[in-house]
């Protein structure tokens, strides 16, 4: 198995996009790719959603942060929902809403309660000097929104970003909070 883009909606982000036609606004840009569930593919994930951040208008730093979230969101999803197996498919959707940057996760894996997963008590994780298990707190510190859901029997965890004036780079983005 091989990534694939399912999908690509927009414009390439090194050419000026065409005027959109007399009262239709422009597309906002999104792409859907599917990869195997292997960490050979993290990297890609990581380049990937970071320059898709930045095309959306995030500034370099915070485009880093997303793509560690992203990053962490695909590792979940290979260790816990796939239990290891390299044989399986994740689907990723990176949508530019305009206000927001969203990316979904799509697997067909055991779902996973989110209420289920400890609340990490940084202190005690240093001072035990445990490692992993940290995945779903530093989503929850980068992104505004990390929810979970089953629809039509795959697990969606989808990944939400504000754009604030703060974290756009050259002033792209537009506070909406």
């Amino acid at each position: 198995m091989r990534p694939r883009l399912v999908s690509a909606r927009g414009e390439d982000a090194r050419r000026k996009p065409p005027a959109p036609a007399r009262g239709r606004a422009r597309a906002k840009p999104a792409l859907v790719l599917s990869l195997p569930s292997e960490t050979a593919y993290l990297g890609l994930v990581r380049e990937l959603t970071k320059r898709m951040a930045e095309v959306a208008g995030f500034a370099e730093p915070v485009a880093e942060r997303l793509a560690l979230a992203v990053d962490e969101a695909t590792t979940n999803v290979i260790e816990h929902a796939y239990k290891g197996a390299s044989d399986r498919e994740i689907e990723l959707r990176y949508e530019d809403r305009g206000p927001d940057f969203r990316v979904e996760l799509v697997d067909t894996g055991q779902m996973v309660d989110p209420r289920a997963v400890p609340r990490v008590d940084l202190d005690r994780f240093v001072s035990e000097r445990r490692t992993g298990g940290l995945g779903v707190h530093l989503m929850e510190k980068i992104m505004d929104s990390v929810t979970f859901r089953r629809s039509a029997r795959r697990n969606v965890c989808a990944l939400v970003k504000h754009k604030d004036a703060k974290d756009a780079k050259d002033g792209e983005a537009s506070s909406s909070r």
